[in-house]
């Protein structure tokens, strides 16, 4: 499937107009008294504290508002005026207090909350990806921007998997999906959109430093990578060496490493476990040699390099594969 983007630069030129156009409306809002923020997606405005009232507006999550006037008057309701002025009601639980000189807390939770919920559907989950983006250039920091990041592609792939068996190709996640082209890529024999490895293990590097580091490179192995190795026994080691290798040479005593490790142990197990791997396996001892040779020499250094308990055995497991070579 081809998908017609919009160059990335213009991309993030309009993610950090958004971002002015944030601040904007924050500012704007400020004048008027305090303010708040919508915490759920399509917060609901009616021209009345009930439930039953007129609606005024839907307002997508994270928009800025300032309360109007006195809540109500068991305060489950707070009137509101919007940025482009319109006053309505909206259910104070649905919003959360914003400091205007320090909204990064605010921002931090909200985006905690939505991440942690189950079952959201496009809608809710692109909300969220929109939200993000146009926050995103606030954090100027490198831990604050590492972990807006993380939040970026965690919230990513959650509107990745809401889109539904063949749905890349029609609206609204066709034109989603566009604009991220380099960053999504389609997994035909799962019949998905997963997020691309090498703009994680790209955020990865620039973030290095960071608390958050780890959390990204771990993100890169449990994505996954598109296609399937069809019974090819190299490819089943080349996988493992470009995801769980990867992890353990960037972070050989990360949180991860440990089961890192053990799933490279138990893949060469199961791969070296028949008594002829041609048997239960795709495997041309002339063609495929090299290639499994280097991921198991590269999965070698790089369980080395760690000291968790499984080390020893995981490489004795690929030693015994390289004997297929002998």
């Amino acid at each position: 499937m081809t998908l017609n983007a919009r160059p990335h630069d213009v991309a993030r030129k309009t993610v950090v107009l958004a971002s002015v156009l944030v601040l904007a409306s924050i500012a704007a809002a400020a004048a008027a008294g305090q303010l708040r923020i919508t915490a759920v997606a399509n917060a609901t405005l009616r021209a009345m504290p009930e439930a039953g009232a007129d609606i005024v507006a839907q307002v997508p999550l994270g928009t800025t508002v300032a309360e109007a006037g006195p809540a109500g008057l068991d305060k489950t309701w707070v009137r509101v005026r919007l940025p482009d002025t319109r006053e309505g009601w909206v259910l104070a639980s649905l919003t959360r207090t914003l400091d205007r000189d320090w909204p990064w807390p605010t921002f931090d939770a909200i985006v905690a909350s939505r991440l942690a919920r189950t079952g959201d559907g496009f809608p809710a989950a692109t909300e969220l990806v929109a939200f993000i983006e146009r926050v995103a250039p606030d954090y100027t920091n490198a831990e604050g921007g590492a972990g807006i990041e993380l939040a970026r592609l965690r919230a990513m792939a959650a509107a990745l998997r809401s889109i539904p068996f063949g749905g890349g190709r029609r609206e609204p996640h066709a034109s989603w999906l566009a604009e991220r082209v380099g960053e999504v890529v389609y997994d035909e024999p799962g019949g998905r959109w997963i997020l691309a490895g090498g703009p994680i293990w790209d955020l990865h590097a620039r973030y290095a430093a960071t608390s958050s580091a780890d959390d990204i490179a771990w993100l890169a192995v449990t994505t996954g990578l598109p296609g399937e190795c069809e019974g090819h026994l190299a490819c089943y080691l080349d996988i493992r060496n470009r995801l769980h290798g990867e992890y353990l040479r960037r972070e050989p005593d990360g949180r991860h490493a440990t089961d890192a490790v053990g799933v490279v142990n138990r893949t060469a197990e199961l791969l070296v476990a028949p008594e002829r791997p041609h048997q239960a396996w795709q495997f041309d001892k002339q063609r495929d040699c090299r290639e499994l040779l280097g991921s198991l020499d590269a999965l070698a250094e790089a369980v080395g390099a760690t000291v968790v308990p499984e080390r020893a055995a995981a490489i004795a497991s690929l030693t015994a594969l390289g004997a297929f070579c002998r």
